[in-house]
């Protein structure tokens, strides 16, 4: 089956999920649950200023920094408890990365710069700001405009293969629009699973948010 992703959109829509994230963060405040084990809501946003402007952003990939990056996030996020300091540092995450931002705002209308920069960001964006609106007592899934949906579906078809490797199963997704990425092909004498739903709920799903996904798994 091969993957369907004749949808592709044609706006990058990463700056979009950027003040999505700045404010779902402003909405919640400082000290409120995120669906990431461990961090208040100031830390989550002390993940993303990290993320965007400190060196020991190599420990998500480089496993003798991590410590020290999870570290300095406990750190800075504990440091941002109060409402003032906590929204100095979500302040940041609307500024985006300070390196180099002339620089970035002279090449961001090159296609290989916002090409770069929707596959960095966007799907982290939208996590992380699922991540703190569905720790919430109270939430509802949000409507996604057609062309962000396509967005999101695009660069998770991209990385499916990847979000699923270690799955003991083949796994197809299947959008609720009829789009369908092969995530995982089964090996011999392998069953498959299709996991379907709309873009976003996808996105939730093959970011680890298995209980928090309004999916349907067959």
């Amino acid at each position: 089956m091969p993957n369907d992703t004749d949808r592709a959109p044609s706006r990058d829509f990463t700056a979009a999920s950027r003040d999505a994230l700045v404010e779902a963060l402003l909405s919640a405040g400082p000290g409120q649950p995120t669906l990431c084990e461990g961090w208040q809501t100031q830390h989550l946003a002390a993940h993303i200023v990290l993320r965007e402007g400190s060196p020991l952003v190599a420990g998500l990939v480089v496993k003798p920094l991590q410590s020290r990056l999870e570290r300095r996030t406990m750190d800075l996020g504990d440091s941002a408890a109060t409402p003032e300091a906590y929204q100095d540092l979500v302040a940041r995450i609307s500024a985006g990365p300070s390196a180099g931002r002339r620089l970035a705002e002279r090449l961001q209308n090159l296609p290989a710069v916002r090409r770069a920069a929707q596959a960095t960001n966007l799907l982290e964006f939208y996590v992380h700001t699922e991540d703190v609106r569905r720790a919430q007592h109270r939430w509802a899934p949000r409507h996604l405009a057609e062309e962000y949906a396509d967005a999101l579906f695009t660069e998770l078809a991209r990385s499916a293969r990847l979000r699923y490797r270690s799955e003991d199963t083949g796994i197809v997704l299947a959008r609720s629009t009829g789009q369908r990425v092969v995530a995982r092909r089964p090996g011999p004498g392998e069953p498959s699973r299709t996991i379907s739903g709309p873009a976003g709920e996808l996105v939730m799903h093959a970011f680890g948010r298995r209980d928090n996904a309004l999916v349907v798994v067959d």
